[in-house]
């Protein structure tokens, strides 16, 4: 009997989502509640809404797997490679992060949360992922990184978000 380990992660997955996500979430004054996924940060809005950071373990622990390719620079020729590279990065997501994803979703469909706020290289690898764990696009998804609306006050638009 051949064992499919992706299928054996998304049951074990399912069968924690009903549990609580580690982030917290927030109502804001357009009526949205938003939750934070994995940011050690705040996000503070427009509308003055705070989500409180994920503590630092979790944070560390539903971080996205970066992949670093060195990138040959041709146009470099008399320059000392040594003194710094050039990388292409690519993200991927690892098997917590996953099952954290299926415990929002699970809020999501049960409509407790609106918008899940996760990191941009987080999205990316959403994007990139073909036949991963999960049957939904990003668009039908929660998941979306912030947009600021002020970058020297540092607040994050209550209604425009990216993928």
């Amino acid at each position: 009997m051949k064992i499919d380990y992706k299928q054996q992660v998304k049951e074990a997955c399912l069968k924690y989502a009903a549990s609580v996500p580690v982030g917290q979430s927030v109502k804001l004054s357009n009526g949205l509640i938003v939750g934070n996924f994995s940011s050690p940060h705040p996000f503070t809005f427009e509308d003055g809404s705070v989500i409180p950071a994920v503590n630092d373990n979790d944070s560390q622990r539903l971080k996205v797997d970066f992949i670093e390719t060195v990138v040959e620079n041709e146009s470099a020729v008399g320059f000392d490679a040594d003194i710094y590279k050039t990388i292409s990065l690519d993200f991927e997501l690892s098997n917590a992060v996953e099952c954290e994803m299926e415990r929002w979703y699970k809020l999501w469909q049960d409509r407790k949360v609106d918008i899940v706020l996760c990191c941009l290289p987080m999205i990316q690898a959403l994007k990139s992922m073909e036949n991963g764990i999960h049957e939904y696009n990003v668009i039908n998804s929660p998941f979306r990184a912030i947009r600021m609306k002020d970058r020297i006050k540092k607040l994050i638009s209550i209604d425009t978000f990216t993928i």
